[in-house]
């Protein structure tokens, strides 16, 4: 227990570091110290490298050097270090930070969506800067819930709580997401999803780079139940550190076998996702294995656990009534 609030406390003076640094320091600067931090982080966690590297190999194919593996997993790392900054450095990174930096493409699509009136899921993944997206969604007047996982350490989520909330953005932890997501889709509103994650509910089966995975049902479930509309949305880091958010063609649930809508539903979000895996790899930060021996997905480590409320929608979409024997 000792251990655990001792590191606990060093986490928190962590993330309390960068976000200092990350209000203070020049970009260039920020994004050179992240990288040596990167490079250290890469040198002395064998775990989170190992897991990396073999990610890469399942997305770059047999044919892929170790030399091209190991360089593409360091700048995974450098990446996230990069993310981070962006994240906790609401003074460089705020809404003049998306005016200047951020390009927005197939607005169309969601707009398209919300004059169903049914409300749209933004599905993603721990890609890039995915955090930025929510922010450039808020920040251009669509009023966002986003379901995150409660961080394991309680000072950190209440500083990532506020990072998303002085940013626009409302923030529902999955253990009360749910019923969160269905009022807001209920009224019209956008929800924000990570759907490349498991934390242990159920899941989807699908095919990534010809291999076999599980990925949240939430999102599918939450689709199906309500009939909003599921929008891939993906943030990738252009060449000079600004950025292109692409909202692809919107995903609709065919009503009647339920498992098989979303199994369709799931696999066209799949090959997005497989799409920006090929284009950069590097930025997709997932530091646990994400295929096993099996080929399903991995179990999520700590600040990587996605949302999933499948399990929860459908007791919040239809609450059992009471009989006057009940009462």
């Amino acid at each position: 227990m000792k251990g655990l609030k001792l590191e606990s406390i060093f986490t928190y003076i962590g993330y309390r570091a960068i976000t200092a640094l990350s209000n203070l320091l020049p970009r260039g600067t920020q994004y050179a110290i992240a990288h040596r931090m990167a490079d250290a982080h890469y040198l002395f966690d064998k775990r989170a490298r190992e897991s990396v590297k073999a990610n890469l190999r399942a997305i770059l194919g047999p044919d892929a050097s170790e030399e091209s593996v190991r360089e593409q997993a360091r700048w995974v790392f450098r990446s996230f270090g990069m993310y981070l900054c962006e994240f906790l450095g609401y003074r460089h990174y705020g809404p003049a930070f998306v005016d200047a930096h951020v390009t927005v493409q197939g607005r169309e699509y969601l707009d398209a969506a919300l004059a169903r009136g049914k409300g749209v899921i933004f599905c993603s993944a721990h890609y890039s800067n995915w955090e930025l997206g929510a922010t450039t969604f808020a920040h251009l007047g669509y009023p966002v819930v986003a379901i995150t996982q409660m961080h394991a350490h309680s000072k950190v989520n209440e500083m990532f709580v506020r990072q998303r909330a002085v940013r626009g953005v409302e923030v529902v932890h999955s253990d009360r997401g749910a019923k969160a997501a269905l009022k807001a889709l209920r009224s019209n509103k956008t929800v924000a999803m990570l759907g490349d994650r498991t934390t242990g509910g159920p899941v989807v089966n699908v095919k990534l780079f010809g291999r076999s995975t599980g990925i949240p049902q939430g999102p599918w479930r939450m689709a199906y139940t309500t009939g909003a509309t599921v929008l891939p949305t993906f943030i990738h880091r252009r060449f000079n550190n600004s950025y292109t958010m692409e909202i692809s063609p919107a995903i609709t649930l065919e009503q009647g076998d339920r498992d098989q809508a979303m199994a369709v539903a799931a696999q066209a979000w799949a090959n997005c996702l497989e799409a920006q895996l090929r284009a950069d790899p590097c930025q997709w930060a997932t530091f646990t294995p994400f295929w096993d021996a099996n080929g399903i997905a991995g179990t999520a480590g700590a600040g990587q656990d996605l949302l999933d409320v499948g399990e929860k929608v459908d007791a919040a979409a239809n609450p059992p009534k009471m009989s006057a024997q009940d009462a």
